[in-house]
């Protein structure tokens, strides 16, 4: 059992969603924290600009039964949801082979249930968490619409759905009439769904947002942050967290959270602890809409596209697909083609509505772990703590795991079973 806090300093590298989550429920269980961030502010980099959607109904990894007949399908296509770029296959090639491996039924639905009832916790913790500091990040309670347009897809959709129904997963299957009855957005290309899921649930916000309100409630409770602060090793003596090894100069601790995203294994080379993860770029496009007439009241899910819209205020997100590129971040126009198509396929009369010239396009790296699940948790080294790995799901699953990691280390009982999320799994 871990000490309790007596007003011990807990050291967090990394300022996005997961590393304030952990920041705030660290503080809230009697921490005094500081957090480290490479950047000048925090949410500049995974957490910039994401989906903008907590999604505990898509708790499925991305590595589910069959995902190597689409990659190989799509090999270096740019149209391609999943999109592995054959110069990177190197780059991909141990974690790849796991990947893989925990793509069978027998691995894939446990990870998937693992998911689901950490983002179902986080997301109760998330509403706690914005009523009780009053954060304001344009949220919406409005749920998600999944649009499926092949038959095979919603089949396979739904029965991932009825396995979940059980651990509290809500949704409801609409045909094509009820789909645009609830989101009549979609009538502008209604033939092609055959038709959606509805999950109730699920809620929308702009991340970036929540992360600047969160980081300055942090700091009005005392948590200390230093940007423009890049971590460069860590020092640990005799099996345990020493000190940290920064721009800014050494910072001695005894207890270290890297929440680092996909940058968590470079930071952890040399120190004998080893996480399977690797940065899978997605892209997004923030785009201005003043007509409230056009703007879809709940986030649009395109289930073959890998991609969503989701409304902000005043503004359009359009987000998704997976590219298997390496740490290359240049912006592909054609990967930014595909989410203007994708806004077409929804509905041709916004895409053409909205002003492309005024889009900001942006690319970022999410952390994927091979088995699908994040990394919660103490190492074999003393007082060093991991909560990274979180894939697409870090916005749903941040509160949650920072709820996690700070009942870790305070010695209480996990509010969740924490065993799928141990960095010693294997």
């Amino acid at each position: 059992m871990s000490e309790s806090p007596n007003q011990a300093e807990v050291l967090i590298v990394g300022g996005g969603l997961i590393g304030l989550c952990s920041a705030h429920y660290l503080h809230e269980a009697g921490y005094r924290v500081r957090v480290l961030e490479r950047r000048e502010a925090v949410g500049l980099e995974t957490s910039f600009a994401n989906s903008g959607m907590v999604t505990p109904s898509m708790s499925d990894p991305w590595n589910a039964p069959g995902v190597h007949r689409t990659i190989l399908k799509y090999l270096g296509r740019a149209e391609a949801p999943m999109l592995l770029r054959p110069g990177a296959i190197g780059h991909y090639l141990g974690w790849g082979l796991k990947f893989l491996r925990h793509s069978a039924p027998a691995r894939f639905e446990p990870a998937m249930r693992a998911n689901f009832k950490l983002s179902a916790y986080s997301l109760q913790q998330l509403k706690a968490l914005r009523a009780s500091l009053g954060l304001e990040y344009e949220q919406r309670s409005a749920g998600t619409l999944k649009v499926f347009r092949d038959q095979a897809g919603m089949d396979q959709a739904l029965a991932d759905c009825e396995k979940l129904q059980q651990f509290g997963l809500r949704y409801r299957l609409l045909d094509r009439a009820a789909a645009l009855a609830l989101e009549p957005v979609l009538a502008g290309n209604a033939e092609s769904i055959v038709g959606a899921l509805q999950f109730p649930d699920d809620e929308t916000g702009d991340a970036q947002l929540f992360c600047q309100q969160l980081q300055r409630s942090l700091a009005a409770r005392g948590v200390q942050f230093s940007f423009n602060d890049a971590v460069q090793r860590l020092q640990i003596e005799q099996g345990a967290i020493r000190a940290v090894h920064s721009s800014s100069g050494v910072h001695a601790c005894n207890k270290l959270v890297v929440a680092a995203a996909g940058w968590s294994p470079k930071l952890l080379a040399g120190s004998g602890v080893r996480v399977w993860i690797k940065p899978v770029k997605g892209y997004s496009v923030t785009v201005p809409l003043e007509d409230a007439s056009l703007m879809p009241g709940r986030s649009i899910i395109d289930n073959e596209m890998h991609a969503a819209v989701t409304p902000l205020a005043r503004r359009l997100r359009l987000a998704g697909t997976a590219e298997f590129a390496g740490w290359n971040p240049t912006l592909d126009p054609a990967r930014i083609q595909n989410l203007w198509n994708m806004l077409e396929s929804v509905n041709p009369a916004l895409a053409q509505a909205v002003d492309r010239q005024a889009a900001r396009n942006w690319c970022g790296f999410r952390p994927m772990s091979a088995d699908g699940n994040p990394y919660i948790g103490a190492t074999r080294i003393k007082g060093l703590y991991l909560n990274t790995g979180h894939g697409y799901l870090g916005w749903t699953q941040s509160a949650g795991s920072g709820a996690l990691l700070a009942q870790q280390l305070s010695g209480a009982e996990p509010e969740i079973n924490d065993q799928p999320y141990r960095v010693a799994r294997g």
